[in-house]
């Protein structure tokens, strides 16, 4: 199938584009300029099509979303919507040159169990391209990249936005807020993950970055109303670009302004899921996972974790090329749980760390919560960091510590709390009772060895997990 790349829009449908300086940049990022020069990455612009021409599927480029490893997403307008995804408006997501497998060999598992797209984005919570087609780039337009196109969701699971606005819900109605919006979200994407998980699909990158929330009625949104929700697209300009290779401008994600839609669909009569239900039971927007790039299936060979450190299971840590399993996805759903209702890392590195390696910086921190890291994780750290940049404790007591000193007098200072983490959750907005669960789950996901780490099944069983209204199921 051969695809075309189109020129700019007409005038009437320029979306204006915010140059900002590099000062006033600063500290917000965009994906690396040297991807576009090095062919890795197709170069788009703000107010071009994409698409094939001779297939009439054509999109407009209208802002963009985000960026990662695996390529850029842009928010489109589809042109001419098909009867299987009516809505207007899509996700398209530009793979970085040559990593496009994976999302179509997942794509095939669904195929193959006979789940529709759509079917898979209603049911099992999972965003599977409707469609996928290749353009050409580069100078000569020799170089092949892929594009899916996806159904358009709404914000981050950790949306404080949502969060808060779904317990503005709950004390509309004067209802006790033990069913905190937080806990609705853990089970939501504990749901999601089972779903994914019985289908012998582990994630490898599950965390709130790849898990977004649905939002219904984005379809009735007019190009005003949905740029007023995701605002004008704000960018810096790329100097000299290289011609056919790089952008003329790098542009940043955009970010779904919740209030702003929940007032458009006032104004239509309609409301964006953060309800409350009869029998005053919460429910909010259902939790969506994203980007397969990194999905491993239990019929492929296995791959290398590639997940950011502060969710990586401790033996994707202590062994450099650790796989990912089942049992590691069920690591990155206890950082992303803790994420969601404390509002950051579970296990975060230190800036002020003396060797500067994040690996040992979060080691550390899994120790304060888990105890010191048993003698076969020792040894393959030691055999790994080369005998020498790694320094446990001479006293036999204390052996496996990265760093018995801080941790001891760490533990003068907070002699109720046995872990940064524990007394972060103490601190926290939870209720106590509530509180008290989420520290008993999380011990029982947070484990040094991966078969002694809680089941999904138990995760979902778990007391925590019990909110009000789990009719979504």
């Amino acid at each position: 199938m051969s695809a075309a790349r189109e020129g700019e829009g007409s005038p009437s449908n320029t979306i204006p584009v915010v140059l900002i300086t590099k000062d006033e940049a600063r500290g917000r990022r965009t994906e690396d300029r040297d991807l576009y020069s090095s062919g890795q990455l197709f170069p788009i612009e703000i107010n071009t099509e994409i698409g094939v021409k001779k297939a009439d599927r054509i999109f407009h480029v209208i802002s963009k979303l985000g960026h990662g490893t695996y390529g850029t997403v842009w928010l489109v307008e589809d042109t001419k919507p098909p009867a299987n995804a009516p809505s207007r408006w899509k996700a398209i997501k530009m793979h970085r040159r040559g990593t496009a497998d994976t999302d179509l060999r997942v794509s095939k598992e669904f195929k193959r169990a006979g789940i529709s797209p759509e079917k898979a984005l209603t049911e099992y919570q999972v965003a599977i391209p409707y469609e996928q087609f290749p353009i050409k780039g580069g100078p000569g337009g020799k170089t092949t990249y892929t594009c899916s196109v996806l159904p358009l969701l709404g914000p981050r699971v950790d949306s404080r936005q949502v969060l808060r606005l779904s317990n503005e819900a709950l004390c509309s109605r004067d209802l006790d807020r033990n069913d905190h919006a937080s806990l609705f979200a853990c089970r939501q994407i504990a749901l999601a993950l089972r779903k994914l998980h019985n289908m012998g699909i582990a994630h490898g990158d599950f965390r709130p970055a790849n898990i977004l929330y649905y939002l219904p009625h984005l379809e009735k949104l007019s190009r005003d109303e949905i740029m007023q929700v995701y605002g004008q697209p704000e960018a810096v300009e790329v100097e000299d670009p290289e011609p056919f290779r790089e952008p003329d401008h790098l542009v940043f994600p955009a970010r779904c302004d919740v209030y702003a839609l929940k007032e458009i669909l006032a104004r239509k009569n309609l409301d964006m899921g953060l309800v409350v239900g009869q029998a005053g039971l919460l429910q909010v927007p259902r939790a969506t996972v994203i980007d397969m790039g990194s999905a491993w299936h239990h019929s492929w060979e296995p791959r290398r974790s590639l997940i950011p450190v502060h969710y990586k299971a401790p033996e994707c840590i202590i062994r450099r090329h650790g796989h990912m399993s089942v049992e590691s996805d069920l690591w990155a759903l206890g950082c992303s749980m803790v994420k969601i209702c404390l509002g950051h890392a579970a296990f975060p590195d230190s800036r002020k760390s003396v060797d500067r390696c994040p690996e040992t910086d979060v080691l550390a921190e899994m120790e304060y919560f888990l105890g010191p890291i048993p003698v076969p994780c020792r040894n393959a750290w030691k055999e790994r960091d080369g005998k020498e940049q790694t320094v446990f404790p001479s006293n036999p007591a204390h052996v496996g510590f990265l760093r018995y000193s801080a941790l001891k007098k760490w533990r003068k200072r907070h002699k109720k709390a046995k872990s940064p983490l524990r007394l972060a959750v103490m601190q926290s907005e939870l209720p106590k009772e509530k509180a008290d669960m989420f520290l008993d789950l999380v011990q029982g996901i947070f484990r040094w060895f991966p078969d002694q780490r809680m089941s999904l099944e138990e995760i979902l069983g778990h007391p925590f997990l019990q909110v009000s209204d789990a009719s979504s199921e």
